[in-house]
């Protein structure tokens, strides 16, 4: 079949009809075997003056919505928005009492631990505290605990004679 038609010869000349099937136009049939594309995209058949056209070209696309579909569309997102934030807040209040419960677990742990080191402790005489460290063992030496004020509970505690 010979080519009576003129070759497309802008990059963005328009030519009418749909260029997913080209048989639907005897114009695009003839322009449909123009050769390979340089670009290697070999299912383009014809430049698009704007990708817009392929959407608006189909007429179900192109209407526009009413105004109650368009409301109706707005209130839609407006309550996805509002159960999303919902979420979150749930979320983060739900992370911060885990948190405060958290820290309520640990300053009473501390206090327990210190009560009950208070019970059982043990106080060493200053005049005679080299001749009893030096007479320790290790294991007993491990165990040798003072006290220390916690800045973050405001509470006493008992730590290893070693920690700073």
């Amino acid at each position: 079949m010979s080519r009576t038609v003129d070759p497309i010869s802008a990059p963005n000349q328009h030519l009418a009809g749909n260029i997913l099937n080209p048989s639907s136009s005897p114009a695009l049939s003839l322009h449909a075997a123009k050769g390979r594309n340089s670009s290697g995209r070999t299912w383009k058949v014809r430049p698009q003056k704007r990708a817009s056209s392929l959407v608006t070209s189909n007429r179900a696309n192109a209407r526009s919505k009413s105004w109650e579909a368009k409301q109706k569309q707005r209130l839609l997102n407006k309550e996805i928005k509002e159960a999303q934030a919902e979420l979150i807040r749930d979320r983060i209040e739900e992370k911060r009492a885990k948190r405060e419960r958290r820290a309520e677990n640990e300053r009473r742990r501390m206090e327990n631990e210190y009560e009950n080191a208070k019970r059982s402790m043990q106080t060493l005489n200053v005049k005679r505290l080299g001749n009893t460290i030096r007479a320790m063992n290790k294991k007993q030496l491990r165990q040798i605990k003072k006290t220390r004020m916690n800045t973050k509970t405001g509470v006493v505690e008992f730590v290893g004679a070693y920690e700073k």
